[in-house]
């Protein structure tokens, strides 16, 4: 180094500092601009709006208590029903009828789409007949099937699964025949037989179209198996809400929604989680 040059002087320590608290805005502003983080701030907010509004709403009296119960009597009511352990049986029926009429619809709709798959004169004279039953209101076939499978496990059963039947059918029959014409030329090229396409290729292409499918699916089937409840049961939510309902306990009915709330949200996530871990394991 030359006499003439000054050496490097380090950076002061007011400068790190100074440098180091600037750091600290920008690195906030980057985490709110997070749209997970902005979606849980604006859900919590909403939760505790509308918690709020329903306490000053029954507090004040707005609203008669013959409709909305207040919170505190919702919230005893919602403690007696876990001390008592009474949730957990309807609960439990209500989950058992949900996954079994999921599993049913799924295994189903994709039996149905594989089929449409191989014959398209199939799908054209089967799919029209399929929208018009998805066009049913479900409460007002309720009764109908009910009356023709009898009050047992089967007809809770049959309505879970047509709630839950039609997304997964047209989410994978989208997946299934959306490929990429070069690719299904590669294969043609290859002289790949049908078996072969449809295993190596449109399955593949398809689950990216039926994992989300799958989510909505599970609420719906519970939606249905709530339905088939309401009609005839003897335990279930379904059951005990509609017994509540009769009995005029308001608080009972909305603990028991608070219940069938916190559970249709729970599935919601465990299946999000379940394809976002399928999706980081496919890439």
């Amino acid at each position: 180094m030359s006499i003439l040059e000054k050496p490097s002087q380090p950076a002061s320590s007011g400068a790190v500092m100074t440098t180091a608290v600037d750091e600290v805005p920008n690195r906030l502003a980057l985490t709110l601009r997070s749209t997970s983080l902005r979606a849980g701030i604006i859900a919590v907010a909403l939760l505790v709006g509308g918690f709020t509004l329903w306490t000053i709403a029954t507090e004040n009296e707005w609203v008669s208590p013959l409709v909305v119960a207040p919170p505190d009597e919702v919230g005893k009511a919602l403690g007696d029903m876990f001390v008592t352990g009474a949730v957990w049986k309807n609960l439990g029926a209500t989950a058992y009828v949900t996954l079994i009429g999921f599993s049913v619809a799924t295994a189903t709709a994709l039996l149905v789409s594989f089929v449409f798959v191989f014959s398209e004169s199939l799908q054209k004279a089967i799919y029209p007949f399929l929208v018009i039953i998805q066009t049913f209101p479900k409460v007002a076939i309720a009764p109908l099937i009910i009356a023709s499978f009898g009050y047992g496990l089967l007809p809770k059963v049959i309505l879970a699964a047509l709630m839950a039947f039609f997304p997964i059918l047209v989410n994978s029959m989208v997946g299934l025949t959306n490929i990429n014409a070069d690719q299904l030329n590669l294969f043609k090229s290859m002289r790949a037989n049908t078996w072969q396409v449809l295993f190596k290729l449109r399955i593949p292409n398809a689950i990216s179209y039926i994992l989300p499918a799958l989510n909505t699916a599970l609420v719906l089937s519970l939606i249905g198996t709530i339905v088939a409840e309401f009609v005839s049961a003897r335990q279930g939510l379904g059951f005990a809400i509609q017994s509540a309902t009769q009995t005029g306990s308001v608080a009972t009915v909305y603990a028991l929604l608070v219940v069938l709330g916190g559970f249709g949200a729970m599935i919601w996530v465990v299946m999000a989680i379940l394809n976002r871990v399928f999706r980081n394991y496919k890439q």
